[in-house]
């Protein structure tokens, strides 16, 4: 971090906590992983499910085992397919395995999270207190607690 005399920007400071936390790695993985049904097609994409990318490794939850062997066998296609739309590091490996395979329809009206009643827990907020506590800047300090408690609060839902 430099110090010249000058308050550093708002979005460096972001972009230092986001890489720190995890959060620009996390993105960067489940825009990649929005990639997979663009790659394989609908009716593959039926049947799969990609769960995480991890050191170039795509790891796909699959619904049969006869799916399971097809797609071993397009293994190679899908990888190459995969690389050529995807920027960032390459795809290395996919790793499929049978599971579960949850597919959202279309409804017609969503309800929202219930975030603002969520509580955190003790633990979970003394660790948003300690990433903070060289933040000096008051105003500032506040507004990123309450985008890290969203933060959390947005994964313990989502799990």
């Amino acid at each position: 971090m430099r110090r010249d005399g000058f308050p550093t920007p708002v979005g460096e400071v972001l972009k230092r906590i986001f890489r720190r936390r995890g959060i620009i790695r996390k993105m960067k993985e489940m825009s990649a992983l929005g990639l997979w049904k663009e790659v394989v097609g609908k009716k593959v994409d039926r049947h799969t499910h990609p769960l995480s990318i991890k050191e170039g490794k795509l790891f796909v939850n699959v619904d049969s085992s006869g799916w399971l062997v097809q797609l071993t066998y397009l293994k190679d296609d899908i990888i190459a397919e995969f690389n050529k739309k995807e920027v960032g590091k390459p795809i290395k490996d996919i790793y499929f395995r049978l599971g579960e395979i949850k597919k959202i329809t279309k409804v017609k009206a969503r309800k929202p999270f219930a975030i603002k009643s969520m509580k955190l827990e003790k633990a979970e907020l003394d660790e948003i207190r300690r990433s903070l506590k060289d933040v000096k800047d008051k105003a500032f300090h506040q507004a990123l607690k309450r985008v890290l408690v969203k933060d959390k609060k947005f994964k313990k839902a989502l799990s």
